[in-house]
């Protein structure tokens, strides 16, 4: 893949004494409006799909009505998605900012309701890696939205300067239906920064950033997608992985089949 960017679109000196200094880096004007319809048509397939297929775990739901849904490995279901310049375009400014050769490492999007859209809790994404911590400290996260997010749209909020590698406690909300959301505790929430963009644009972020968003009050749907780059695998790190990948896939199966067997039993 050509991992060259024009002048124009490369990180410039300042934006990599932002990056390094506040863990976030707002990018406007990365995308052409041809990029994004690109994308978009890819991920209103998905979420179509999705949405026909009924809830599940990724979906969030309030008094009946779907808030905020969600698709992981959001490029396994549509590989075209790599195709698309939009994908191109993150993976050459991602081995630019961070000035070595990156490979894909997760993307995932949501789709928050117009109105009623669910706002998402405090986190650090890298709380959610349990197996790969090395590959979290090389690494670069884009938010992509598919159309302008204004302050009540939804907009992204952060925590300037905490991604010094510190690990905060996330806690599970008692009560909460979505289990495998969390709420990270431990800092100063009057530090945060609310950061609106327009379509055409990207955040970045660095995995150890606190970060959340606010509600969808605005008339018009979120959806925005997010890819992960990250430095590559050794050769070591890369023979452990595919013996995860088999032991994970070993797990599920077995479950499966536990399912299957108590489906049996009348």
């Amino acid at each position: 893949m050509d991992m060259t960017l024009p002048s124009s679109r490369r990180p410039s000196p300042d934006d990599l004494a932002t990056w390094a200094q506040l863990g976030y880096l707002p990018a406007p004007g990365l995308f052409r409006p041809e990029d994004l319809a690109e994308a978009e048509q890819l991920l209103d397939g998905l979420l179509a799909a999705k949405a026909a297929s009924g809830t599940d775990d990724w979906t969030m739901l309030q008094n009946g009505k779907t808030v905020s849904e969600e698709i992981i490995f959001t490029a396994q279901h549509e590989p075209r998605l790599k195709d698309t310049e939009i994908f191109r375009q993150c993976e050459a400014y991602a081995a630019a900012l961070l000035g070595m050769p990156v490979e894909y490492a997760f993307d995932h999007v949501i789709r928050k309701t117009a109105g009623i859209g669910k706002g998402t809790r405090w986190h650090q994404d890298v709380y959610y890696e349990k197996d790969e911590l090395y590959r979290y400290k090389d690494r670069v996260h884009f938010w992509i939205p598919m159309a302008d997010v204004p302050l009540m749209g939804g907009a992204m909020r952060y925590i300037p300067a905490s991604h010094d590698g510190t690990m905060y406690e996330h806690k599970t909300i008692p009560g909460a239906d979505d289990t495998h959301y969390v709420m990270a505790t431990g800092f100063d929430e009057s530090a945060a920064v609310d950061v609106p963009i327009g379509a055409g644009g990207a955040i970045l972020h660095h995995p150890y950033l606190l970060h959340a968003s606010g509600p969808n009050t605005s008339q018009q749907v979120r959806t925005a997608w997010i890819l992960h780059f990250a430095k590559p695998r050794t050769a070591s790190q890369n023979m452990r992985y595919q013996a995860l990948q088999l032991r994970h896939g070993w797990r599920r199966a077995k479950s499966g089949l536990k399912d299957r067997l108590k489906s049996l039993i009348p």
